[in-house]
């Protein structure tokens, strides 16, 4: 690979993360959304940095500190170089989609710990009206302190919850709706599964809204993260802008 060659390889990668950042947006399929303020100037050096080493070389500067008479041209890199093309033509022509169920099955044996109450405590639900939008964190975390505390705080209050449809595991009688948490990238996704019982499942997947009631475990079972609801309707949706929570 020419230098020239690896100047425009470069080109092509700041091109490629410029346009999953700006153009497209499918940048939130692989980092949180706060690191689109990175990878933009990061993306715009990279394709400043190409574009000074092309116009170099079209101008025919050489190296001069390692000339060309020991029988080897170091202006040349190693041609298995070209590899690196492929990453970036996978950007441009087949991004990866935004992990999913093959991951959240993957995943059931490190579910993300129940996350803490804010230090108000969570604000009361109202009784009655229309049913309650709800992050799978927060209900999680409401249903893992309903278990030992005060179960009327959350039971029979009507909740919907946004996610991928991913199947059940053995022994909790129903499928999963699924959100990944992430902390940085989708490296280190860990799931947000809630069991959901009553309504049929749709293909694994498939972002839905349900719609359901809080269901406690059964008695004597000791606290659990994977909390359920009784289903009482499911409306398919599209992806929601943001994947991941």
């Amino acid at each position: 690979m020419s230098r020239a060659a690896q100047s425009m390889l470069l080109v092509l990668i700041g091109a490629a993360v410029l346009w999953i950042t700006v153009g497209s947006g499918e940048y939130v399929n692989y980092v949180r959304p706060g690191f689109r303020y990175l990878l933009a100037p990061a993306a715009i050096v990279l394709l400043v940095l190409g574009a000074a080493g092309v116009r170099r070389e079209w101008r025919g500067t050489r190296d001069d500190d390692h000339p060309a008479e020991h029988g080897h041209d170091h202006s040349r890199g190693p041609r298995v170089a070209w590899l690196l093309c492929l990453p970036v033509l996978a950007l441009f022509l087949i991004a990866p989609p935004a992990l999913g169920s093959f991951t959240a099955a993957r995943g059931t044996g490190r579910t993300a710990p129940p996350p803490a109450a804010p230090t108000e405590g969570f604000r009361p639900l109202p009784r009655t009206g229309a049913p309650v939008a709800m992050s799978m964190g927060e209900f999680i975390g409401r249903g893992y302190l309903a278990q030992t505390g005060d179960p009327a705080s959350l039971q029979g209050v009507p909740v919907r919850l946004t996610g991928f449809v991913a199947p059940g595991v053995k022994g909790e009688g129903g499928w999963r709706i699924v959100r990944l948490k992430i902390a940085c990238c989708a490296g280190d996704a860990v799931p947000f599964p809630v069991t959901v019982r009553g309504l049929p499942r749709p293909p694994s997947d498939t972002w839905v809204q349900v719609v359901g009631v809080w269901t406690p475990p059964a008695t004597g079972r000791s606290r659990t993260v994977v909390q359920a609801v009784r289903g009482r309707s499911l409306q398919k949706i599209e992806k929601p802008r943001t994947p991941y929570e």
